[in-house]
Protein backbone atom coordinates (compact mmCIF):
# COMPACT_ATOMS: atom_id res chain seq x y z
CA UNK A 1 0.00 0.00 0.00
CA UNK A 2 2.69 2.47 0.80
CA UNK A 3 4.29 2.24 -2.43
CA UNK A 4 1.28 2.39 -5.33
CA UNK A 5 0.58 5.56 -2.30
CA UNK A 6 3.94 6.35 -3.34
CA UNK A 7 3.47 5.92 -7.09
CA UNK A 8 -0.17 7.78 -7.34
CA UNK A 9 1.62 10.98 -5.71
CA UNK A 10 4.00 10.80 -8.54
CA UNK A 11 1.82 10.67 -11.15
CA UNK A 12 -0.25 13.44 -9.93
CA UNK A 13 3.26 15.31 -9.57
CA UNK A 14 4.10 14.53 -13.47
CA UNK A 15 0.63 15.50 -14.73
CA UNK A 16 0.72 18.54 -13.35
CA UNK A 17 4.10 19.20 -14.57
CA UNK A 18 3.32 18.87 -17.67
CA UNK A 19 0.15 21.14 -17.14
CA UNK A 20 2.68 23.76 -16.22
CA UNK A 21 4.86 23.02 -19.23
CA UNK A 22 2.17 23.28 -22.01
CA UNK A 23 1.09 26.91 -20.30
CA UNK A 24 4.81 28.13 -20.12
CA UNK A 25 4.70 27.14 -23.77
CA UNK A 26 2.06 28.48 -24.48
CA UNK A 27 3.02 31.99 -23.15
CA UNK A 28 6.31 31.94 -24.53
CA UNK A 29 4.72 31.23 -28.18
CA UNK A 30 2.26 34.11 -27.48
CA UNK A 31 5.52 36.13 -26.13
CA UNK A 32 7.66 35.26 -28.98
CA UNK A 33 4.62 36.49 -31.48
CA UNK A 34 4.68 39.73 -29.75
CA UNK A 35 8.43 40.70 -30.09
CA UNK A 36 8.71 39.51 -33.71
CA UNK A 37 5.55 41.74 -33.78
CA UNK A 38 7.08 44.93 -32.68
CA UNK A 39 10.43 43.85 -34.33
CA UNK A 40 9.16 43.92 -37.47
CA UNK A 41 7.08 47.17 -37.17
CA UNK A 42 10.62 48.72 -35.95
CA UNK A 43 12.79 47.79 -38.88
CA UNK A 44 12.19 50.65 -41.14
CA UNK A 45 12.75 53.15 -38.17
CA UNK A 46 15.87 51.22 -37.11
CA UNK A 47 16.79 50.94 -40.62
CA UNK A 48 16.82 54.74 -41.17
CA UNK A 49 18.21 55.34 -38.16
CA UNK A 50 21.16 53.61 -38.94
CA UNK A 51 21.56 55.41 -42.35
CA UNK A 52 21.40 58.72 -40.44
CA UNK A 53 23.90 57.22 -38.39
CA UNK A 54 26.18 56.48 -41.10
CA UNK A 55 25.89 59.80 -42.78
CA UNK A 56 26.41 61.55 -39.35
CA UNK A 57 29.77 59.65 -38.91
CA UNK A 58 30.76 61.13 -42.59
CA UNK A 59 30.21 64.69 -41.29
CA UNK A 60 31.87 64.12 -38.01
CA UNK A 61 35.09 62.88 -39.41
CA UNK A 62 35.17 65.88 -42.06
CA UNK A 63 34.18 68.52 -39.02
CA UNK A 64 37.10 66.95 -37.04
CA UNK A 65 39.74 66.40 -39.50
CA UNK A 66 38.39 69.86 -41.91
CA UNK A 67 38.78 66.46 -44.71
CA UNK A 68 35.96 65.85 -46.99
CA UNK A 69 34.23 62.65 -46.74
CA UNK A 70 31.93 60.92 -49.02
CA UNK A 71 28.72 58.67 -48.42
CA UNK A 72 27.72 56.08 -50.85
CA UNK A 73 24.15 54.81 -51.29
CA UNK A 74 23.96 52.17 -53.25
CA UNK A 75 20.28 50.70 -54.09
CA UNK A 76 21.69 47.35 -56.27
CA UNK A 77 24.24 46.33 -53.09
CA UNK A 78 21.03 47.41 -50.72
CA UNK A 79 23.46 49.20 -48.77
CA UNK A 80 24.81 52.63 -47.57
CA UNK A 81 29.14 53.03 -47.18
CA UNK A 82 30.30 56.22 -45.45
CA UNK A 83 33.78 56.89 -45.21
CA UNK A 84 36.20 59.75 -43.97
CA UNK A 85 40.17 59.96 -43.24
CA UNK A 86 42.08 59.53 -40.19
CA UNK A 87 45.76 61.50 -39.49
CA UNK A 88 48.43 59.22 -39.22
CA UNK A 89 51.77 61.63 -39.91
CA UNK A 90 51.96 64.91 -39.18
CA UNK A 91 55.07 67.63 -39.04
CA UNK A 92 55.08 71.18 -37.90
CA UNK A 93 58.77 71.52 -37.35
CA UNK A 94 58.14 73.69 -34.38
CA UNK A 95 60.82 71.65 -32.50
CA UNK A 96 63.45 73.25 -35.07
CA UNK A 97 62.92 76.81 -33.43
CA UNK A 98 66.02 76.03 -31.27
CA UNK A 99 68.22 75.11 -35.01
CA UNK A 100 70.26 78.24 -36.77
CA UNK A 101 68.01 79.70 -39.67
CA UNK A 102 69.37 79.50 -42.77
CA UNK A 103 71.98 76.90 -41.70
CA UNK A 104 72.33 73.04 -43.06
CA UNK A 105 71.33 70.78 -40.45
CA UNK A 106 73.25 67.41 -39.92
CA UNK A 107 72.98 64.66 -42.26
CA UNK A 108 71.06 61.96 -40.21
CA UNK A 109 69.61 64.67 -37.75
CA UNK A 110 65.84 63.39 -36.65
CA UNK A 111 63.02 65.84 -36.74
CA UNK A 112 60.13 64.74 -34.26
CA UNK A 113 56.52 65.23 -35.53
CA UNK A 114 53.31 63.92 -34.24
CA UNK A 115 52.64 60.51 -32.65
CA UNK A 116 56.54 60.89 -32.27
CA UNK A 117 57.46 59.83 -35.43
CA UNK A 118 60.91 60.50 -36.99
CA UNK A 119 62.19 62.12 -39.91
CA UNK A 120 65.73 62.20 -40.70
CA UNK A 121 67.92 64.47 -42.82
CA UNK A 122 69.23 63.49 -46.58
CA UNK A 123 71.02 65.90 -48.25
CA UNK A 124 71.02 69.97 -47.76
CA UNK A 125 68.26 70.75 -46.10
CA UNK A 126 67.77 74.00 -43.83
CA UNK A 127 65.42 75.55 -41.26
CA UNK A 128 63.95 79.00 -41.85
CA UNK A 129 60.56 80.83 -40.72
CA UNK A 130 57.71 78.94 -42.12
CA UNK A 131 53.98 79.72 -43.04
CA UNK A 132 53.45 79.69 -39.01
CA UNK A 133 56.79 79.32 -36.91
CA UNK A 134 59.76 77.74 -38.34
CA UNK A 135 59.68 75.52 -41.49
CA UNK A 136 61.94 72.96 -43.61
CA UNK A 137 63.77 74.31 -46.99
CA UNK A 138 65.14 71.55 -49.45
CA UNK A 139 68.22 73.40 -50.89
CA UNK A 140 69.72 70.80 -53.55
CA UNK A 141 69.81 67.20 -55.50
CA UNK A 142 68.75 64.79 -52.77
CA UNK A 143 67.19 67.19 -50.05
CA UNK A 144 64.65 65.35 -48.05
CA UNK A 145 63.33 63.67 -44.91
CA UNK A 146 63.16 60.15 -44.49
CA UNK A 147 60.66 58.55 -42.22
CA UNK A 148 60.93 54.34 -41.68
CA UNK A 149 58.27 52.41 -42.92
CA UNK A 150 55.48 52.02 -39.74
CA UNK A 151 52.43 50.08 -40.52
CA UNK A 152 50.01 53.34 -40.48
CA UNK A 153 51.69 54.41 -43.58
CA UNK A 154 49.70 51.93 -45.65
CA UNK A 155 47.13 53.63 -47.11
CA UNK A 156 45.30 51.26 -49.15
CA UNK A 157 42.00 52.46 -48.96
CA UNK A 158 42.95 56.29 -50.05
CA UNK A 159 45.14 58.98 -48.53
CA UNK A 160 45.35 62.84 -48.13
CA UNK A 161 48.28 64.90 -48.21
CA UNK A 162 48.21 68.44 -47.32
CA UNK A 163 50.97 70.78 -46.44
CA UNK A 164 51.99 74.45 -46.95
CA UNK A 165 54.67 75.40 -49.39
CA UNK A 166 56.51 78.11 -50.86
CA UNK A 167 58.66 76.70 -53.96
CA UNK A 168 61.22 78.38 -55.81
CA UNK A 169 60.43 78.08 -60.18
CA UNK A 170 63.38 77.43 -61.92
CA UNK A 171 64.51 80.44 -64.14
CA UNK A 172 64.18 79.34 -68.11
CA UNK A 173 64.00 80.58 -71.50
CA UNK A 174 61.84 80.76 -74.28
CA UNK A 175 64.03 79.00 -76.54
CA UNK A 176 64.27 76.27 -74.08
CA UNK A 177 60.93 75.20 -75.05
CA UNK A 178 61.05 74.96 -78.59
CA UNK A 179 60.32 71.55 -79.85
CA UNK A 180 61.84 69.70 -83.06
CA UNK A 181 58.66 69.43 -84.69
CA UNK A 182 58.10 73.61 -84.18
CA UNK A 183 56.10 73.21 -81.39
CA UNK A 184 56.31 75.11 -78.18
CA UNK A 185 56.05 73.80 -74.44
CA UNK A 186 57.43 74.53 -71.07
CA UNK A 187 60.24 72.31 -70.14
CA UNK A 188 59.43 72.64 -66.64
CA UNK A 189 56.50 70.94 -66.81
CA UNK A 190 58.25 67.53 -66.87
CA UNK A 191 60.31 68.57 -63.62
CA UNK A 192 58.84 67.22 -60.67
CA UNK A 193 59.00 68.31 -56.83
CA UNK A 194 57.54 65.59 -54.37
CA UNK A 195 56.11 67.01 -51.62
CA UNK A 196 55.15 63.55 -49.74
CA UNK A 197 56.21 60.19 -51.39
CA UNK A 198 55.59 56.63 -50.72
CA UNK A 199 57.75 55.01 -53.71
CA UNK A 200 55.22 52.27 -55.06
CA UNK A 201 52.15 53.74 -53.30
CA UNK A 202 51.50 57.42 -53.85
CA UNK A 203 53.31 60.08 -54.20
CA UNK A 204 52.03 64.19 -54.40
CA UNK A 205 53.96 67.30 -55.13
CA UNK A 206 54.44 70.52 -57.85
CA UNK A 207 55.71 70.33 -61.59
CA UNK A 208 58.13 73.31 -61.84
CA UNK A 209 55.65 75.31 -63.91
CA UNK A 210 53.57 75.83 -61.14
CA UNK A 211 50.89 72.90 -61.56
CA UNK A 212 50.24 69.82 -58.66
CA UNK A 213 50.26 66.26 -59.38
CA UNK A 214 49.14 62.95 -57.64
CA UNK A 215 50.09 59.53 -58.55
CA UNK A 216 48.99 56.13 -57.36
CA UNK A 217 51.17 53.57 -58.05
CA UNK A 218 55.17 53.01 -59.44
CA UNK A 219 55.48 54.79 -62.69
CA UNK A 220 58.10 52.27 -63.41
CA UNK A 221 55.60 49.06 -62.91
CA UNK A 222 53.70 50.99 -65.72
CA UNK A 223 55.85 49.31 -68.21
CA UNK A 224 55.40 46.19 -66.82
CA UNK A 225 51.51 46.48 -66.97
CA UNK A 226 51.42 47.18 -63.27
CA UNK A 227 48.18 49.97 -61.79
CA UNK A 228 49.85 53.84 -62.24
CA UNK A 229 47.95 57.01 -62.30
CA UNK A 230 49.21 60.53 -62.56
CA UNK A 231 46.49 63.37 -62.09
CA UNK A 232 47.95 66.69 -62.87
CA UNK A 233 46.55 69.96 -63.19
CA UNK A 234 46.61 72.76 -65.36
CA UNK A 235 50.27 75.01 -65.28
CA UNK A 236 50.44 78.24 -62.84
CA UNK A 237 48.31 77.45 -60.38
CA UNK A 238 50.99 77.60 -57.41
CA UNK A 239 52.38 80.59 -57.52
CA UNK A 240 56.45 80.84 -56.70
CA UNK A 241 57.82 82.47 -53.86
CA UNK A 242 54.35 82.86 -51.66
CA UNK A 243 53.30 80.36 -48.57
CA UNK A 244 50.74 78.18 -50.75
CA UNK A 245 48.47 75.68 -48.55
CA UNK A 246 48.29 72.51 -51.05
CA UNK A 247 45.93 69.32 -50.55
CA UNK A 248 45.52 65.87 -52.81
CA UNK A 249 42.80 63.63 -51.87
CA UNK A 250 42.50 59.40 -53.43
CA UNK A 251 39.46 57.92 -51.65
CA UNK A 252 39.02 55.49 -53.70
CA UNK A 253 36.18 56.87 -55.61
CA UNK A 254 37.70 60.17 -56.61
CA UNK A 255 41.08 62.51 -56.88
CA UNK A 256 40.76 66.05 -55.69
CA UNK A 257 43.22 68.63 -55.53
CA UNK A 258 43.18 72.10 -53.97
CA UNK A 259 44.99 75.11 -53.77
CA UNK A 260 44.54 77.80 -51.20
CA UNK A 261 41.14 76.00 -50.35
CA UNK A 262 39.97 76.15 -53.91
CA UNK A 263 39.57 72.75 -56.04
CA UNK A 264 40.74 72.72 -59.36
CA UNK A 265 39.78 70.34 -62.86
CA UNK A 266 42.66 67.42 -63.40
CA UNK A 267 43.35 65.30 -66.09
CA UNK A 268 45.48 61.84 -66.47
CA UNK A 269 48.89 63.35 -67.62
CA UNK A 270 49.13 63.53 -70.92
CA UNK A 271 45.53 63.23 -71.62
CA UNK A 272 45.03 67.22 -71.48
CA UNK A 273 43.41 67.28 -75.06
CA UNK A 274 41.08 63.82 -74.72
CA UNK A 275 37.68 63.63 -73.90
CA UNK A 276 37.03 62.23 -70.38
CA UNK A 277 35.19 59.52 -71.35
CA UNK A 278 38.11 58.29 -72.80
CA UNK A 279 40.37 58.67 -69.82
CA UNK A 280 42.20 55.76 -68.73
CA UNK A 281 40.42 53.56 -65.58
CA UNK A 282 41.45 55.38 -62.30
CA UNK A 283 42.83 52.92 -59.51
CA UNK A 284 40.10 51.90 -57.06
CA UNK A 285 42.98 51.67 -53.95
CA UNK A 286 46.64 52.39 -53.72
CA UNK A 287 49.09 49.36 -54.24
CA UNK A 288 49.95 47.77 -50.59
CA UNK A 289 53.42 48.57 -49.80
CA UNK A 290 56.01 48.61 -47.70
CA UNK A 291 58.54 51.70 -48.46
CA UNK A 292 59.25 54.75 -46.14
CA UNK A 293 57.93 57.50 -46.01
CA UNK A 294 59.55 60.58 -47.48
CA UNK A 295 58.97 64.30 -47.11
CA UNK A 296 60.62 65.69 -50.46
CA UNK A 297 62.42 63.09 -52.15
CA UNK A 298 66.23 62.35 -53.13
CA UNK A 299 65.88 62.07 -56.31
CA UNK A 300 62.99 64.59 -56.97
CA UNK A 301 63.48 67.07 -54.02
CA UNK A 302 60.96 70.03 -53.68
CA UNK A 303 62.92 73.39 -54.58
CA UNK A 304 61.79 75.33 -51.58
CA UNK A 305 60.07 75.32 -48.29
CA UNK A 306 57.23 73.34 -46.66
CA UNK A 307 55.56 74.02 -42.83
CA UNK A 308 52.67 71.88 -41.55
CA UNK A 309 52.79 68.88 -43.70
CA UNK A 310 50.01 65.99 -42.65
CA UNK A 311 48.89 62.61 -44.06
CA UNK A 312 45.87 61.23 -43.51
CA UNK A 313 44.62 57.63 -44.13
CA UNK A 314 41.03 56.87 -45.46
CA UNK A 315 39.14 55.10 -42.44
CA UNK A 316 37.22 51.56 -42.33
CA UNK A 317 34.47 52.49 -43.84
CA UNK A 318 31.15 52.21 -42.04
CA UNK A 319 28.51 49.67 -44.39
CA UNK A 320 25.09 49.85 -43.37
CA UNK A 321 23.03 46.90 -44.91
CA UNK A 322 19.44 46.56 -45.27
CA UNK A 323 17.29 44.18 -43.88
CA UNK A 324 15.18 41.67 -45.98
CA UNK A 325 12.34 43.79 -45.65
CA UNK A 326 13.66 46.96 -46.61
CA UNK A 327 15.17 48.74 -49.69
CA UNK A 328 16.54 51.90 -50.84
CA UNK A 329 14.76 53.29 -53.71
CA UNK A 330 16.45 55.53 -56.64
CA UNK A 331 19.43 55.66 -58.58
CA UNK A 332 22.71 54.77 -56.85
CA UNK A 333 24.39 58.22 -55.51
CA UNK A 334 27.29 59.78 -54.15
CA UNK A 335 27.10 62.20 -51.29
CA UNK A 336 30.44 64.85 -51.12
CA UNK A 337 30.49 66.64 -47.47
CA UNK A 338 33.10 69.39 -47.27
CA UNK A 339 35.34 69.62 -44.63
CA UNK A 340 32.65 72.22 -42.76
CA UNK A 341 30.32 69.22 -42.37
CA UNK A 342 27.98 71.02 -45.26
CA UNK A 343 26.96 69.13 -48.71
CA UNK A 344 29.16 70.20 -51.60
CA UNK A 345 28.49 73.31 -53.43
CA UNK A 346 30.09 71.83 -56.82
CA UNK A 347 28.25 68.19 -56.88
CA UNK A 348 25.01 69.39 -55.31
CA UNK A 349 22.49 72.39 -55.61
CA UNK A 350 19.74 70.83 -53.43
CA UNK A 351 19.12 68.79 -50.36
CA UNK A 352 20.05 64.80 -50.96
CA UNK A 353 17.14 62.86 -50.42
CA UNK A 354 18.13 59.19 -49.08
CA UNK A 355 14.62 56.83 -49.67
CA UNK A 356 14.57 53.73 -47.58
CA UNK A 357 11.47 51.78 -48.00
CA UNK A 358 9.61 48.98 -46.17
CA UNK A 359 8.47 46.47 -48.63
CA UNK A 360 6.69 43.40 -49.18
CA UNK A 361 3.00 42.16 -49.28
CA UNK A 362 0.34 44.22 -48.14
CA UNK A 363 -1.78 41.10 -46.67
CA UNK A 364 1.10 39.89 -44.81
CA UNK A 365 1.65 43.53 -43.35
CA UNK A 366 -2.14 42.95 -42.01
CA UNK A 367 -1.77 39.70 -39.79
CA UNK A 368 1.76 40.65 -38.70
CA UNK A 369 0.41 43.85 -37.18
CA UNK A 370 -2.88 42.89 -36.12
CA UNK A 371 -5.09 45.24 -38.32
CA UNK A 372 -7.48 42.03 -39.54
CA UNK A 373 -8.44 40.93 -35.55
CA UNK A 374 -9.05 45.11 -35.13
CA UNK A 375 -11.18 45.12 -37.86
CA UNK A 376 -9.25 48.42 -39.31
CA UNK A 377 -8.19 47.61 -42.34
CA UNK A 378 -4.80 48.59 -43.63
CA UNK A 379 -5.55 51.46 -45.99
CA UNK A 380 -7.73 52.84 -43.15
CA UNK A 381 -4.45 52.35 -41.20
CA UNK A 382 -2.00 54.03 -43.20
CA UNK A 383 -4.64 56.89 -43.43
CA UNK A 384 -5.31 57.09 -40.04
CA UNK A 385 -1.20 57.39 -38.99
CA UNK A 386 -0.60 59.72 -42.25
CA UNK A 387 -3.49 62.23 -41.08
CA UNK A 388 -1.88 62.12 -37.27
CA UNK A 389 1.17 62.38 -38.80
CA UNK A 390 -0.04 65.81 -40.35
CA UNK A 391 -1.75 66.90 -37.91
CA UNK A 392 1.34 66.90 -35.74
CA UNK A 393 3.50 68.32 -38.30
CA UNK A 394 0.82 71.07 -38.98
CA UNK A 395 1.39 72.27 -35.21
CA UNK A 396 5.33 72.52 -35.38
CA UNK A 397 5.15 73.90 -38.30
CA UNK A 398 2.36 76.73 -37.13
CA UNK A 399 4.60 77.41 -34.30
CA UNK A 400 8.41 77.62 -35.90
CA UNK A 401 7.55 77.13 -39.67
CA UNK A 402 9.46 74.83 -41.58
CA UNK A 403 11.79 75.97 -44.33
CA UNK A 404 13.19 72.61 -45.53
CA UNK A 405 9.37 71.26 -45.85
CA UNK A 406 8.66 74.04 -47.94
CA UNK A 407 11.43 73.57 -49.74
CA UNK A 408 11.04 69.99 -50.20
CA UNK A 409 7.08 70.97 -50.82
CA UNK A 410 8.50 72.88 -53.79
CA UNK A 411 10.48 70.13 -55.19
CA UNK A 412 7.86 67.54 -54.61
CA UNK A 413 5.58 70.24 -57.26
CA UNK A 414 8.65 71.40 -59.34
CA UNK A 415 9.50 67.50 -60.28
CA UNK A 416 6.11 66.25 -61.00
CA UNK A 417 5.67 68.77 -64.03
CA UNK A 418 7.64 69.63 -67.24
CA UNK A 419 9.63 72.46 -68.70
CA UNK A 420 5.78 73.68 -70.42
CA UNK A 421 4.30 73.58 -67.45
CA UNK A 422 1.95 70.17 -67.83
CA UNK A 423 1.38 67.09 -65.60
CA UNK A 424 4.34 64.72 -66.32
CA UNK A 425 2.14 61.52 -66.47
CA UNK A 426 2.81 57.66 -66.10
CA UNK A 427 5.93 58.62 -63.62
CA UNK A 428 5.47 57.99 -60.17
CA UNK A 429 7.45 60.29 -58.42
CA UNK A 430 8.79 59.87 -54.49
CA UNK A 431 7.69 62.47 -51.71
CA UNK A 432 10.71 64.22 -50.95
CA UNK A 433 10.10 66.15 -47.20
CA UNK A 434 12.11 63.95 -44.26
CA UNK A 435 10.50 61.55 -41.91
CA UNK A 436 8.00 59.02 -42.78
CA UNK A 437 5.51 58.33 -45.46
CA UNK A 438 2.69 55.95 -45.92
CA UNK A 439 0.36 54.69 -48.89
CA UNK A 440 2.98 55.04 -51.61
CA UNK A 441 2.02 51.54 -53.56
CA UNK A 442 4.35 50.13 -56.48
CA UNK A 443 7.57 51.78 -57.06
CA UNK A 444 10.73 50.14 -58.66
CA UNK A 445 9.07 47.20 -58.92
CA UNK A 446 8.15 47.14 -54.81
CA UNK A 447 5.25 47.22 -52.89
CA UNK A 448 6.01 49.71 -50.48
CA UNK A 449 4.33 49.76 -47.63
CA UNK A 450 6.10 52.58 -45.96
CA UNK A 451 8.45 55.27 -46.58
CA UNK A 452 11.65 56.82 -44.56
CA UNK A 453 13.26 59.68 -46.36
CA UNK A 454 16.82 60.62 -44.53
CA UNK A 455 17.17 64.28 -45.90
CA UNK A 456 20.66 66.19 -45.65
CA UNK A 457 20.11 69.98 -46.31
CA UNK A 458 22.74 72.45 -47.97
CA UNK A 459 24.31 72.68 -44.42
CA UNK A 460 24.62 69.34 -43.96
CA UNK A 461 22.18 68.92 -41.74
CA UNK A 462 20.49 65.71 -41.61
CA UNK A 463 16.29 65.63 -40.75
CA UNK A 464 14.25 62.28 -41.09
Amino acid sequence: MVSNRSQSSIGVTLIELLIVMSILMAVLGMSVSVFRSFGEGQTLEVSASRVSSAVRAARNWSISTGMPSRVLVDPDARKVTAFGFDTVAAWDFEDLASQPQTQELASGFEVEGAFRQKARVTGHVETDAGSVGSGIFFINDGAALQSDWLPRYRVDRGFSVEAWVQFWQPEWQPEDGIEPSGGFSDPRREMRLAIMSSPGAFEVGLLADGSVYLEIGDPKGAMEDEEFFRAQTESQKVIPDRWTHIRATFDGVSIVIEVDGVEHEWYPENFEWIVEEDWPPMPSAVPPVDSDLYISHPARFFLGGMDQIVLRSATDPEIVEMPLDVELLGSPQLIYINGNGSLNPIEHDLPVVIHVAEVGDVADLELVDGTSVSKESFRDQMSRKKKEREDQQGKVEEAFGSPIGDLMGYLEDWQSTSEDGEEVEDVYLLPLSPGQHFGIGEVDEHTVLRLHNVVIDLTGAIRG
